[in-house]
């Protein structure tokens, strides 16, 4: 595995955007960064993704705003399409798990990453993903991810997240996930040689706070209608639940009706036995007198009852 390096010729360059440098790097070799970044909720996660972009945005002058913020795949699809993006460009897309259940994301990821790969790389695009959990993805559409940046701690007082930032590469051979850090190369004054330094952590700052406010007003904006959503949906679920025929009582109006447990079984389409239960069931439930002619009650399958 081909570890990639940022080399300072000046130490006094050398500072707290490597990672910034790497990723500008790649878009200048025509290519894309997939990037996710994961962790417990409430850990820093897009507040970081939201920062890493303005610095991208302040090093290569491409717009980065609060548009290039998005929750769904719709939108994720429509800021692709929408031909609006340059260059280095960068997306986060912030939390999907919260609208699309588990097997309904890995059937749609897919799709959409295979899309992302075979258009991304002429397009030159930063996609941050923003998730807890590293496994939402199948093991086919994490192939695809350059770089992995876990939140591991925030610190309150220099308002910094702390992440572990990682470079992402597959073996196809030996079918195995291979993970590095990214390494810096530095003359030390007064030194004649350089050292070479893994880069374990970053220490990313807090966003702009006009770009907090803004992401804060559209999260609750979506979070808003995601619970609307679901709200609407799960009473349709009751509805659904409570318009199911109740099978026993009709059973007991049609053998009245046609006054023979045989007539209403050959009506119904069903055994006997299986009127005979669906009557059982509703005295039990509704504690009627059972007509004289199943007083006498037959063996019922089991299952039936």
């Amino acid at each position: 595995m081909k570890i990639p390096m940022i080399i300072y010729r000046d130490e006094s360059k050398r500072g707290n955007q490597s990672w910034i440098k790497y990723l500008l790097r790649r878009i200048k070799q025509n290519k894309n960064n997939l990037i996710a970044v994961i962790g417990a909720t409430g850990s820093g996660k897009t507040w970081s993704a939201m920062s890493i972009c303005e610095m991208i945005s302040k090093k290569n002058n491409v717009y980065f705003g609060i548009e290039n913020i998005v929750f769904n795949l719709k939108d994720l699809m429509h800021i692709i399409n929408s031909g609006a993006l340059k260059k280095g460009s960068s997306i986060i897309f912030d939390e999907p798990q919260t609208s699309i259940s588990a097997r309904e994301w890995q059937s749609k990821a897919n799709r959409i990453f295979n899309y992302l790969l075979s258009t991304f790389r002429h397009r030159n695009l930063n996609l941050f993903f923003c998730t807890p959990y590293e496994d939402l993805l199948d093991k086919s559409s994490r192939k695809l991810f350059h770089s992995k940046f876990e939140t591991v701690s925030i610190n309150t007082q220099n308002k910094t997240v702390k992440i572990k930032p990682k470079i992402i590469q597959y073996n196809s051979q030996r079918q195995k996930f291979y993970e590095c850090y990214l390494k810096i190369c530095y003359k030390p004054i007064g030194m004649s040689g350089y050292l070479v330094k893994k880069l374990k952590s970053w220490s990313v700052t807090k966003p702009s706070i006009d770009l907090i406010k803004l992401y804060e007003y559209k999260k609750l904006k979506f979070t808003n209608k995601l619970n609307v959503n679901i709200e609407r949906e799960l009473k349709e679920v009751e509805k659904k639940a409570n318009s199911k025929p109740d099978l026993s009582k009709q059973a007991k109006e049609l053998v009245e009706r046609l006054g023979s447990v045989k007539l209403a079984a050959k009506a119904l389409g069903i055994h006997t036995q299986t009127v005979y239960a669906r009557l059982w069931k509703y005295n039990r439930l509704n504690n009627e007198k059972i007509p004289v002619e199943i007083t006498n009650k037959p063996k019922i399958p089991k299952g039936i009852e």
